[in-house]
C-alpha cells in the first residue's frame, strides 16, 4: 500500500494545488479495471449541502482519481443520493443500499470515498459492506491510501478507522447535546413559542399583543375549570363559533396573524404547555431508540413525560395566563379524565350519579358502571369485574346503582344543605361574570371586523378612479368586509339571546327561596345526571361498598373530600329469596300464616304491614307473589279460614250464622230488614259482633221463633 502524507496536510494543500491522491498501486489489478469505479459522496444534511461546497466539489474530484488509478471515463460511476443524509444508519439511504447491491453483484472493482465516514458511521453497516468487499474482491480508497478489505492489515485498519469514525460521531452528539442543555438551564435556548406569545428579534418573550388573542386563551382555561375536560372545552369554542389566533412561524407570512377553527390537539396543546403557567420548561419529552426511525429527525419521541421528568424547569421566567398551581391541577384533571384506575372518568351523560367513585371494600378496585337491560329498559349497576375481566375470574361483587346513589344523595343534600343560599348566589355571580366575559371577547371581535372595513375602505379610496382593474377589485374587498361585519353581528346577536339574561332583585329572591328546597331543585327536570354527578365529585372523594353475597344489606363508606368520613348501611336488591339474610325467618312467617288460615293476599299484606321487603325490592308483597314463593319454597295445608280482618269481634256471616245456630239465608233476610248491619271485607260479608251484639241476636232469634206461624 502507497501513502501519501497525511489527511490534515492533505487538505491545507486541496486550496491551492487541487486533490492530492496516492498514486497507482500494485494492488490494482486488471480484474478491477474490467469493472466500475464508484464514486460515493454524502453530505449529513441539506444545510451542509448548501453550506459546504467544498467538500462536495472534493467529493466530486474523486473521479479524477479513478481516472489516475486506471479507469476510464465511462467506467466510473458517481452514486450521490444520499446528499443531505446522515451516516449514523444504512436505512434510508438508497445511495448506500444501491453500492452494496452493486457489490455483491460482483459489478465494483473500486470503491471511492473522500473519507470512511462518508460510507458510514455505523460499525453494523461499515463491516457489512467490508464483508461484501472482501468476498467479491473490491478495493476501498480515501485520500489516506487504497486498501484491500481481503487482506488482513488492511481489514484491521479499516475497521480501526469505522470504529474511530462512529465514536467521533457520538462525540459530536454529546457535545453538541451538552452545549444545548446548559443553554437551556440558563433559560436562553429559543423554542417555537405557542398561540399567545410573541418572540421578539432580541429573543425575548412576551405575551401576544392582540387582545382578542389573549382573551381567547384566558377563555380556554376558564372554560376547562367549569366543564372539566377538553371535549367540553371545544364544544363550548365551537358552539361560541370562537376561533383561536396563530402566528405563522413559516412561509413569507412569517408572524402574521391567522385565525383558524380550534380543534382539539389545539386546545391540548394549550392546556399542557407549561409555558402558559409562566414556566421555562425543556426536555418535555425524551427520544425511544425503540422508536426511532433512523433518517427521520424528531421521530421516536416518548409522549410528554411528567414534571419530575423534565430537564430544567424554570418558573416565572414568562408572562403567565394561569398559575403554576393551577397547571398541575389542570394535568392532574385530564389525566383522571382518561379513566385510569386510580382515577374517575369524566363526567357521562348515564344515569349512574356516583360513576367512577364507588370503590370494592373487598380487593380495592373501582367498580366499573354497566347498563342492563330488564323488560326493555336499561338499569344501572356497579361492577367489580377486574379479576373477571383481567383473569377471567369470578365477578366479585356488584349491586343495583339506584339504592347506592339515593343514600349517597342524601347524606349529600343533608351535607350541603346550610351552604345551598351561598353557593347560589356564587353561581349567579359566575353566570354574570360569565356573560361579561362574553361581552368582551365580542366587543374585541367586532374591533377587528370593523378596523378591517376601514383598511379594505382606505384601499379603495388611495386607488386612482380611472383604474378600474385594480379599484373593482378592491371594491369587491371593502363589500366582502362589510358583509362580514354584518354577519358576525348577526351572530353576536343571536349569541346574546342565548345567554343568560341579568338577574333582577326578584329573581335573586326567587333563587333564595329555592335553595332553601334544595331537595326539589335536584330533582327537578331540568337538572341532568352530568350537573348531579358534578355536584357529587365536589364533595366526595370515593364511596367504599362492601357488599354481603349472602346478604342484601350493603356497607358503605363516604369519603368526603375535606377528609371526613360517614358509615352507613343499606339494603340492596336481590335476585333470589335465598340472598336474604332473613329468608328462613320469612318462609317460616307464611308458612305460619297460612296454618292461621290466611289466605295469599291476606298473607301479602301482613307481611307488607310488618314491613318485610322483597328480594328485587322493586314493588311491595303481593298474592301472585306469595303463591309462586310457596311453590317453590315449599307450602303447608291451610289453617280454618280467619277472619277477613283482625279484629276478633268481626265474623264473617256464615260463622256467624253458625254460632247462632240458624240458617244462613235467615241472616241474609235481617240484612234486608236492616236488623243486621254487615259490610263487604275482601269480597266477604262481615259482621261486627261483640257480646253484647251476640245477645241481641240471639234474642232476636228467640223472639222470631216464639211469633205464630
Amino acid at each position: 500500500m502507497v501513502a501519501t502524507t497525511g489527511a490534515n496536510e492533505t487538505r491545507k494543500k486541496l486550496s491551492s494545488t487541487g486533490p492530492i491522491f496516492p498514486e497507482r498501486s500494485d494492488k490494482i489489478v486488471g480484474r478491477h479495471l474490467d469493472r466500475l469505479a464508484i464514486v460515493y459522496i454524502r453530505q449529513s444534511s441539506m444545510t451542509q449541502v448548501h453550506r459546504n461546497q467544498e467538500s462536495t466539489k472534493l467529493q466530486y474530484g474523486l473521479t479524477s482519481f479513478a481516472h489516475q488509478l486506471g479507469w476510464a471515463r465511462e467506467r466510473v460511476l458517481v452514486i450521490d443520493d444520499d446528499l443531505g443524509m446522515s451516516g449514523s444508519s444504512a436505512v434510508g439511504r438508497e445511495g448506500f443500499q444501491r453500492l452494496l447491491a452493486e457489490v455483491a453483484l460482483d459489478h465494483v472493482g473500486m470503491i471511492l470515498g473522500l473519507e470512511m465516514s462518508r460510507l458510514a458511521r455505523s460499525n453494523k453497516d461499515w463491516h457489512h459492506l467490508l464483508e461484501l468487499c472482501a468476498r467479491f474482491g473490491t478495493l476501498i480508497a480515501d485520500l489516506d491510501g487504497l486498501y484491500d478489505p481481503s487482506q488482513y492489515n488492511d481489514r484491521l485498519l479499516l475497521g480501526l478507522k469505522g470504529t474511530m469514525s462512529e465514536a467521533e460521531l457520538h462525540i459530536l452528539r454529546q457535545r453538541l447535546w451538552q452545549g444545548k442543555l446548559q443553554k437551556a438551564r440558563r433559560g436562553e435556548l429559543g423554542m417555537p413559542v405557542p398561540t399567545g406569545y410573541l418572540r421578539k428579534p432580541s429573543g425575548e418573550i412576551l405575551a401576544d399583543p392582540d387582545e382578542e388573542v389573549q382573551a381567547v386563551v384566558r377563555l380556554v382555561f376558564e372554560q376547562f375549570s367549569r366543564v372539566g375536560t377538553v371535549q367540553g372545552v371545544l364544544r363550548e369554542l365551537v358552539e361560541r363559533k370562537v376561533q383561536i389566533g396563530v402566528r405563522l412561524r413559516t412561509g413569507p407570512d412569517l408572524g402574521v396573524l391567522v385565525w383558524r377553527r380550534p380543534h382539539r390537539n389545539m386546545v391540548l396543546g394549550i392546556l399542557r404547555n407549561p409555558i402558559y403557567a409562566g414556566a421555562y420548561v425543556y426536555g418535555r419529552r425524551r427520544i425511544d431508540p425503540k422508536r426511532q426511525r433512523p433518517g427521520h429527525r424528531g421521530s421516536g419521541r416518548t409522549p410528554l413525560l411528567g414534571a419530575d421528568g423534565w430537564h430544567v424547569c424554570l418558573p416565572d421566567r414568562l408572562p403567565a395566563y394561569i398559575t403554576f398551581e393551577q397547571y398541575r391541577g389542570n394535568q392532574e384533571r385530564m389525566m383522571r379524565n382518561r379513566g385510569s384506575a386510580n382515577g374517575c372518568s369524566p363526567l357521562r351523560d348515564g344515569s349512574a350519579l356516583l360513576q367512577g367513585l364507588v370503590v370494592c371494600g373487598r380487593c380495592g378496585h373501582r367498580l366499573s358502571v354497566q347498563y342492563p337491560s330488564s323488560n326493555g329498559r336499561p338499569y344501572p349497576r356497579y361492577v367489580c369485574n377486574q379479576a373477571h375481566v383481567h383473569y377471567r375470574a369470578p365477578v366479585c361483587s356488584g349491586l343495583s346503582a339506584g339504592p347506592l346513589d339515593e343514600v349517597v344523595t342524601q347524606l349529600v343534600l343533608a351535607a350541603i344543605a346550610p351552604g345551598a343560599l351561598e353557593v347560589s348566589m356564587r353561581v349567579a355571580d359566575e353566570l354574570e361574570n360569565e356573560r361579561a366575559k362574553s361581552d368582551d371577547l365580542w366587543k374585541k371581535r367586532l374591533e377587528r371586523a370593523h378596523y378591517e372595513i376601514e383598511r379594505a375602505r382606505r384601499q379603495y379610496e388611495a386607488v386612482e378612479p380611472e383604474n378600474r382593474l385594480v379599484a373593482r377589485t378592491l371594491e369587491r374587498t371593502w363589500e366582502e368586509k362589510l358583509r362580514a361585519e354584518r354577519e358576525l353581528q348577526e351572530q353576536h346577536e343571536r349569541d346574546r339571546a342565548k345567554q343568560p339574561r341579568h338577574l333582577t332583585p326578584e329573581e335573586r329572591e326567587m333563587i333564595c327561596s329555592l335553595a332553601v328546597d334544595l331537595p326539589k331543585l335536584w330533582s327537578a327536570a331540568t337538572t341532568s345526571a352530568a350537573d348531579r354527578k358534578g355536584v357529587l365529585r365536589l364533595v366526595i372523594e370515593r364511596v367504599t361498598v362492601t357488599v354481603d353475597p349472602a346478604s342484601e344489606w350493603v356497607d358503605a363508606i363516604v369519603h368526603w373530600a375535606g377528609g371526613n368520613e360517614t358509615q352507613t348501611r343499606f339494603r340492596r336488591p336481590v335476585g333470589k329469596l335465598t340472598q336474604l339474610k332473613d329468608h328462613e325467618n320469612l318462609v317460616g312467617q307464611i308458612h305460619a300464616l297460612r296454618r292461621a288460615g290466611y289466605t295469599a293476599d291476606r298473607i301479602a299484606e301482613k307481611l307488607n304491614a310488618d314491613g318485610w321487603v322483597t328480594p328485587t325490592q322493586r314493588n311491595s308483597f303481593n298474592g301472585r307473589l306469595i303463591r309462586a314463593m310457596m311453590l317453590r319454597h315449599g307450602s303447608v295445608p291451610r289453617g280454618p279460614k280467619a277472619s277477613p280482618t283482625d279484629d276478633p269481634n268481626d265474623h264473617r256471616l256464615a260463622e256467624l250464622a253458625s254460632e247462632l245456630g240458624m240458617p244462613l239465608v235467615t241472616l241474609y233476610g235481617w240484612m234486608r230488614r236492616g236488623w243486621l248491619q254487615a259490610r263487604r271485607v275482601r269480597g266477604q260479608w262481615v259482621v261486627a259482633a261483640d257480646r253484647g251484639e251476640l245477645r241481641r241476636l240471639r234474642q232476636l232469634r228467640r223472639d222470631h221463633q216464639a211469633l205464630p206461624n
